[in-house]
């Protein structure tokens, strides 16, 4: 067995490339686990920001995915039904499921994600 440790604050932000971004939104996130951290597993595991204003444009993958909120306020739309995300609470995102993130709160959102696949370089976005 190998065991892995990374913080949070030894990875830069990524984002999507400039000319993508009214696309996809502004969203910034950082990949604790998987094949990018240099830790091969069957999962992947990070945390994706919204500061205000921002957002992660509708969008669907043939993964599920969990979002567990660390911080902020803001909404999540799964197939249409909004729910509001604080501190604390998780999502189940189902496989192909069209789901967007929003930040309307004046400090930053912070979602943990995480995806039973090794290589979040597979994950095909489609928006």
């Amino acid at each position: 067995m190998n065991t892995f440790s990374k913080h949070l604050d030894e990875l830069e932000w990524n984002r999507w490339p400039d000319d993508q971004v009214a696309i996809r939104g502004k969203a910034q996130w950082k990949e604790l686990l998987g094949s990018g951290s240099g830790c091969q597993n069957d999962m992947t595991m990070g945390v994706v920001r919204l500061r205000k204003g921002e957002s992660l444009e509708p969008h669907h993958h043939s993964q599920p995915e969990t979002y567990f909120t660390l911080s902020g306020c803001g909404t999540v739309t799964i197939e249409d039904v909004v729910y509001g995300v604080e501190p604390g609470r998780l999502l189940f995102i189902p496989d192909n499921a069209r789901h967007q993130i929003n930040n309307f709160d004046e400090e930053d959102l912070l979602i943990l994600y995480t995806f039973a696949i090794s290589d979040f370089s597979k994950i095909q976005y489609h928006f």
